[in-house]
């Protein structure tokens, strides 16, 4: 009688959790965001940012938090020149100077006329940093996401797979920082 019950009980489990191996990922490879940081003299640093993706991206939400030990930096400009969201309708980089971070957007069109970012690898930003007082710092660069009022956080949004028409779905890519060089 319990053998019974041990093949129904397993017999069971096997029914209830087939479909989570059926599943299919929908957006293929895992999405990946990297930052680089690299020191450009004793009083500047920048950040790469790039971004391998195998589905075209209609948006990025990219906080980015710094510091540098005691030295209170900031960032004091972001482009998008050269870039592969270059042509995006919307690019803002909003700088928090108390909180030492960024938030970087980017949203394709709000017509619909310009294409989105499409699949592949590639620098999406450059993020310049430097000292509130204009002093050197020699403490090394750190950066992190993080969140960001109000509740920005790392994502991307992807077009629907399935039609057009239906609505867009949100990837969170994986994060990879690179260790930072500094100059020789």
């Amino acid at each position: 009688m319990n053998l019974k019950k041990i093949i129904l009980f397993v017999f069971g489990m096997m029914l209830l959790t087939g479909g989570l191996f059926a599943q299919v990922d929908k957006a293929g490879a895992i999405d990946t965001m990297y930052l680089e940081p690299y020191q450009i003299d004793a009083k500047n640093w920048a950040v790469n940012v790039s971004l391998f993706n195998d589905e075209e991206i209609i948006a990025i939400s990219l906080p980015v938090i710094f510091s540098a030990g005691n030295t209170k930096i900031v960032s004091d400009s972001t482009i998008f020149k050269g870039g592969r969201a270059d042509h995006f309708g919307v690019k803002i980089a909003r700088a928090d100077t108390a909180a030492q971070c960024v938030t970087i957007g980017l949203i394709w069109a709000l017509g619909g006329s310009v294409p989105p970012i499409e699949p592949g690898t590639g620098r999406i930003a450059t993020i310049f940093i430097s000292t509130l007082d204009g002093s050197d710092f020699s403490a090394p660069l750190k950066i992190d996401t993080t969140t960001t009022s109000p509740s920005n956080s790392l994502q991307m949004v992807m077009p629907s797979p399935e039609k057009e028409g239906d609505p867009a779905e949100e990837v969170i890519p994986f994060l990879i920082i690179k260790s930072p060089e500094a100059k020789k």
